[in-house]
């Protein structure tokens, strides 16, 4: 399928940790609303342009061309006439920078986005607590350990095991991330005056079919049988622990994080 041809798309608009990988899941196993998946995310385009057979067609990770964003397209369609994307905020920018590279006849993003991927649609997927969502971030890079199958295995491991050891500076560190990525989606929104559906990675593990509804009356499909989600949620005591250890020690002021009291010592 060439790019500019008839096909209803829709962008998930993420942050780490916020549900997407349960999402994205959700959606494929519909057969009705394509392959979401982090189609331009650096750190996956090599593997990705070679799986397509266009790696001739990249200069580098972040100098893909039309070849490329043709196999995208097919790869999130997956014949089934719904292209699907996932994209964090920290790879939207350089990925809207090559677009309109591509295509400088599109007057903004959103109609690049309509010409390259026919992207009519956008959903917002946030976490509203954001200290968990970095506690998270923290715990799962220092354990290595990312996402799990519905029936407890190993999905998805970055390294071998490590117990991982409570990291106040880590945490604001990650935590200021997710404000910045927060403020890059809202801010980006407003001025494109796109008002994306918005799911929260709460109302997510509370009613996933609920949400999973939704967004595909977004789409205009109409309802099917209800997927079961793939993922398990990895969040234990731990989590909670950190989580209320780190308020405690910590002050959220809006738009960034100021320490009011001593961290304890790391344990």
């Amino acid at each position: 399928m060439k790019p500019g041809a008839a096909v209803k798309g829709y962008l998930l608009c993420c942050s780490p940790r916020s549900g997407s990988t349960m999402l994205c899941d959700l959606l494929r196993q519909t057969g009705l609303a394509g392959a979401p998946e982090s189609l331009f995310r650096s750190d996956d385009v090599a593997g990705y342009a070679d799986a397509w057979g266009v790696a001739d067609s990249i200069d580098s990770i972040d100098e893909w061309g039309g070849d490329y964003v043709a196999a995208a397209r097919r790869h999130g369609t997956a014949e089934t006439g719904c292209f699907g994307m996932r994209i964090m905020w920290r790879d939207m920018p350089g990925f809207l920078d090559r677009l309109a590279g591509l295509f400088p006849d599109g007057r903004d993003a959103p109609a690049r986005l309509l010409r390259a991927f026919g992207i009519e649609q956008f959903v917002h997927l946030s976490r509203m607590d954001k200290v968990a969502e970095a506690v998270s971030l923290v715990i799962a890079r220092q354990s290595g350990l990312w996402h799990r199958n519905a029936d407890g295995s190993e999905r998805e491991r970055g390294k071998p095991h490590e117990q991982p050891r409570y990291d106040h500076a880590a945490i604001a560190a990650e935590l200021e991330v997710l404000h910045d990525e927060a403020l890059g989606w809202n801010s980006w929104f407003a001025a494109n005056d796109i008002s994306p559906l918005v799911v929260t990675y709460e109302e997510l593990a509370d009613s996933p079919s609920q949400q999973l509804t939704r967004v595909l009356n977004l789409l205009g499909i109409a309802a099917v049988e209800m997927p079961q989600p793939g993922t398990a949620k990895l969040a234990n005591d731990i989590n909670i622990e950190w989580s209320e250890r780190f308020r405690s020690e910590t002050t959220i002021a809006r738009g960034g994080v100021s320490i009011t009291t001593t961290p304890c010592a790391s344990n």
